[in-house]
């Protein structure tokens, strides 16, 4: 799973759907880029974890913290996420008026803050890379 590639179309769709004055949906689609930007780290590190199918994004943060540099505004940026995650996605039409324009593009800056993230501090290793390519047999390699 390539939740890495995933994560483009959540945040264009952030972006046409806050142009749109479609807020709520901007959120969401923020959240949801933020939730596979912070599983396509998980994945590299830990395929098996059972965080790669929930949606506890300060849960995922906290493991990828184990390997790579704690960053506050990152954590921020998750725990926000989670929050709305349900609300944008389930929300009932009273909670309609906190979705706001400024708030879609702040969910569309924490989604753009996670991806500079996972670009320039979590990127893979040699280590990682072997890892993920160790079931591969190679034609007359020995093994």
């Amino acid at each position: 799973m390539d939740y890495y590639r995933l994560s483009d179309e959540p945040i264009q769709a952030a972006r046409l759907n806050k142009e749109n004055g479609l807020y709520r949906m901007s959120v969401h689609m923020s959240t949801l880029a933020i939730d596979v930007l912070l599983k396509s780290v998980l994945f590299r590190m830990n395929q098996s974890d059972s965080l790669i199918m929930s949606h506890n994004h300060l849960g995922i943060v906290d493991v990828i913290e184990s390997r790579y540099p704690r960053r506050d505004h990152v954590r921020h940026a998750a725990k926000l996420s989670r929050k709305y995650f349900k609300d944008s996605r389930y929300s009932n039409s009273e909670n309609f008026p906190i979705f706001t324009k400024e708030l879609a593009e702040a969910f569309i800056g924490y989604a753009e803050l996670i991806k500079k993230y996972v670009d320039t501090e979590c990127q893979s290793t040699l280590e990682d890379m072997q890892k993920k390519h160790a079931r591969i047999r190679l034609p007359f390699s020995d093994g």
